[in-house]
């Protein structure tokens, strides 16, 4: 499932195409997958798309009159910009023509991604950011962890849930965890201080490396040239179940936690 770092890749590629490229025209394949604004899509032709921006695992095209396009990825979304000419791929369930003769298409075959559609930021940000949604994980510092003191939860299952620390999935989470020597079933409140400076680092240190390995490729994902991730090689325990620890040695733990199979290391990784 692309995450933060495969949702940047994504945006640096996808730039060059569309910034300030006014959009000749809209074709909707599948109505279903646009899961807000379907009869409003049609108001994005003769604009241009001004900015973009990323938060946690949400892409938002901001466009000159100020509607917005939000794309999400979900498990196997992926975008491409090519020529008219070229055959669409099986699954491609929106489009966008461009005034440079590219078309933008996005593609889903799981469709559990999707497009929204909002009339203005004010109302995206509302939608989608406030409430529901923590800080960036590029941004995370010991202080966004301060709620934690009072609440009984675990850990892997807080950042997995996008409230505190918005961009993080399952590979980046062990893979933080580990960097950090935490135990994915830590429970939140018994963190202390110097842990969460700890984990902050982590996952910013995990991230941009990944984001300089243009993100991970596992199955599906490639950035808007058409390129794999290349961070998949440097995994440290995602993937490496029954392998030794890169740091200790020990043979490293699967386990369900939220629904979601996890790797640590039992040694390196104890609960506090």
């Amino acid at each position: 499932m692309p995450e933060l770092p495969e949702v940047q890749e994504v945006r640096r590629t996808l730039e060059p195409f569309v910034l300030n490229v006014a959009i000749v025209g809209v074709t909707v394949l599948r109505k279903s997958y646009i899961r807000a604004g379907v009869g409003t899509v049609s108001a994005l032709v003769g604009r241009k798309i001004h900015r973009t921006l990323r938060h946690g695992k949400k892409l938002f095209c901001i466009f000159d009159d100020g509607q917005v396009l939000l794309i999400h990825l979900g498990m196997s979304g992926c975008i491409d910009c090519c020529k008219p000419d070229v055959p669409r791929r099986p699954h491609t369930h929106f489009s966008m023509r461009l005034a440079t003769g590219f078309e933008f298409r996005m593609e889903d075959p799981r469709r559990f991604g999707g497009l929204w559609h909002y009339s203005s930021w004010a109302l995206a940000e509302k939608s989608e950011i406030t409430g529901k949604m923590g800080v960036d994980a590029l941004d995370v510092t010991a202080s966004h962890f301060a709620a934690w003191r009072n609440m009984r939860g675990r850990l892997k299952a807080n950042l997995l849930s996008q409230r505190t620390v918005a961009g993080l999935g399952n590979i980046y989470v062990d893979e933080s965890l580990w960097l950090a020597r935490l135990h994915p079933l830590q429970v939140l409140e018994n963190i202390r201080e110097k842990h969460k400076v700890s984990l902050a680092g982590a996952i910013r240190t995990v991230l941009n490396k990944s984001i300089t390995m243009g993100g991970t490729t596992l199955r599906d994902y490639r950035n808007v040239a058409q390129q794999k991730g290349q961070f998949a090689q440097s995994l440290c325990v995602y993937g490496r179940a029954g392998l030794p620890c890169l740091r200790c040695g020990n043979k490293l733990i699967s386990k369900v936690i939220s629904g979601r199979t996890t790797v640590f290391c039992g040694q390196c990784q104890r609960r506090i």
